[in-house]
């Protein structure tokens, strides 16, 4: 196969990566692809940097337009892709040279409607890299796994560009800050199967900001999520369990919580996960995280590590 795919980069004041990640795009072994870097209303200078990439390399084509959002710009590249297939990726991350080569013919299944791969997880601020296991990740009607947790980041996603439009797969709804990609993935596997490639062809770059703030926001944002996704999923007749899937939303960031010491947090999300499935043994836990004052717990915590 050597269909033309459409790689899209939303770009907000992206000055300080994105000519490292443009650079990873083009060393790709699979040339036959366009490049479409979406200034979202950069005010730095991002925009002049992409007037000059631009001028290096035919197959980049630099689009602006006003602040919107990440999904927003991911729906302006996907209007102006001129491919049957697009790829996505983020203004801070990279891929290595094969992940196109090595991703694209799995498209000779024409059941497939996406096909995503590992990603090295990078910790800038802890010098660190880890690749996560292939334990989790799943080919084939996916929707039952996924509905669980975002088992993939949109960084290594190719999907059939039909498929994009004919879902809406992105919503630009604010509220799905850092999700949207989720929604998108869920809405896909509703009609297609996904496949993946069990191999580490990008790198997806944490820079660790604002992250006590971040879980909350993300804890959030996934449960617009689920409650977007849950029509959609009764019209094709999928039997979820949503009470249980909240449950465990709900204890995996009370656990969260706990590590970055939001305690109070944590105990108030239990109670919630707790009505959920009338758990006595989960409310007195909330119950005792909300009560026990601060400094106990962070004492607790304290000496825990120092173990």
């Amino acid at each position: 196969m050597n269909e033309l795919v459409s790689i899209v980069i939303p770009v907000y004041n992206g000055s300080q990566y994105i000519e490292k990640t443009v650079d990873t795009i083009l060393s790709q072994h699979y040339d036959n692809f366009e490049l479409l870097l979406i200034n979202d209303g950069s005010s730095d200078n991002s925009k002049d940097i992409l007037e000059v990439l631009a001028r290096k390399d035919r197959r980049i084509k630099v689009h602006h337009k006003e602040n919107g959002g990440v999904a927003a710009a991911r729906n302006y590249g996907i209007d102006e892709a001129q491919g049957e297939f697009v790829a996505f990726c983020d203004q801070d991350d990279f891929w290595l040279p094969t992940k196109l080569s090595k991703q694209i013919p799995l498209f000779e299944n024409k059941k497939v409607g996406l096909v995503y791969c590992g990603a090295i997880a990078k910790y800038t601020y802890l010098s660190k890299e880890v690749k996560p296991s292939f334990d989790k990740y799943y080919r084939g009607s996916v929707f039952e796994k996924l509905i669980q947790v975002n088992m993939f980041t949109c960084c290594t996603a190719v999907v059939r560009k039909a498929l994009l439009k004919q879902t809406n797969a992105f919503d630009d709804d604010r509220e799905l800050m850092g999700v949207d990609d989720w929604l998108a993935w869920l809405k896909l596997s509703l009609v297609c199967e996904f496949d993946f490639v069990e191999e580490h062809l990008a790198i997806h770059v944490f820079h660790g900001e604002n992250y006590s703030s971040n879980e909350e926001k993300m804890h959030k944002a996934e449960l617009v999520c689920l409650n977007k996704i849950t029509p959609l999923a009764d019209k094709y007749h999928k039997s979820i369990n949503w009470d249980e899937i909240k449950h465990n939303l709900h204890v995996r960031y009370a656990s969260s919580y706990i590590h970055i010491g939001l305690f109070k947090l944590a105990g108030d999300t239990l109670l919630e996960a707790s009505r959920l499935k009338r758990n006595h043994l989960l409310a007195l836990k909330g119950w005792v995280l909300k009560l026990v004052p601060n400094n106990v717990w962070h004492f607790m915590q304290k000496v825990k590590r120092l173990r």
